[in-house]
């Protein structure tokens, strides 16, 4: 498997959250637990010269190339999957002590309601059978789109 990367053109996003919907399906999101989407979804307003116009974001993990978190994991449940280049986590080996959360720069990561880890891991099985992660089906514009 070679690694690919969700990569997301802003120029063609509306903000429709349907990507945001389709990550908390697949990861079975409870948000009435507390527990929240992978992937965010928000508008930034822009005021130039009196003008104001909007920009839209789609926001994850951006699974990068030396990541802080898993540098700051002690116990060792992230790491960086050489097969696939993804951030991916064992939660049987965390221990929700949080660090990883204060080093991601993205804010990509957050605990569960059980106190473990939980972030975008690119849906790692999709790809593996040869799908395409939930986000990137189900984006109606191709704002969110593979790339090598």
């Amino acid at each position: 498997m070679s690694a690919k990367t969700i990569r997301f053109d802003r120029s063609k996003c509306t903000a429709c959250c349907a990507c945001a919907m389709a990550c908390m399906d697949e990861k079975n999101t409870d948000v009435e637990q507390g527990e929240r989407a992978f992937r965010q979804v928000y508008t930034e307003e822009v005021c130039r010269d009196g003008q104001v116009s909007f920009r839209f974001h789609s926001d994850s993990c951006i699974h990068c190339r030396v990541p802080a978190c898993v540098t700051a994991c002690e116990p060792g449940c992230l790491y960086k999957d050489t097969e696939s280049g993804l951030v991916l986590y064992d939660t049987a080996i965390c221990d929700g002590c949080g660090r990883c959360l204060k080093a991601c720069r993205m804010g990509a990561i957050s605990l569960d309601r059980h106190g473990k880890i939980q972030k975008c891991d690119g849906c790692i099985e999709r790809q593996r059978a040869g799908k395409t992660p939930a986000c990137v089906r189900v984006c109606p514009t191709g704002a969110l789109y593979m790339e090598e």
